[in-house]
């Protein structure tokens, strides 16, 4: 009979303690368990890790001939050949951005209340 209640508090005692591994789900979204400031006092920047949504067009400034145009995304203001993270900026037009990573073409355009 021992033995019985020793072996029921062994596979119960054990499965109380068995935890699952917790994976984080960041919907899309900065994982809020990343550091923003290394030790230094630096910002750390994830740009490698953007993706096409996490890019916001928040202005366009554009020049009469159309050579010199600029645009404002994410808070910084970029010209034609810059880049943002993975992403090389094509082309500034009067509406919108086009992107490029590697041969794939992206198109940012400002939303409707942005203006």
């Amino acid at each position: 009979m021992r033995i019985l209640i020793v072996v029921l508090i062994l596979f119960f005692a054990k499965s109380v303690y068995a935890q699952d591994t917790f994976v984080y789900d960041d919907h899309g979204k900065r994982d809020p368990f990343v550091p923003l400031v290394s030790s230094t006092g630096l910002i750390i920047t994830y740009d490698d890790n953007l993706s096409v949504n996490d890019l916001a067009l928040e202005g366009i400034i554009a020049d009469p001939t159309g050579t010199n145009n600029a645009a404002l995304v994410n808070g910084k203001i970029v010209k034609v050949q810059d880049q943002i993270g993975p992403y090389v900026i094509d082309v500034i037009a009067s509406d919108h951005v086009e992107l490029l990573k590697g041969t794939d073409r992206y198109i940012l355009k400002m939303k409707k209340g942005d203006l």
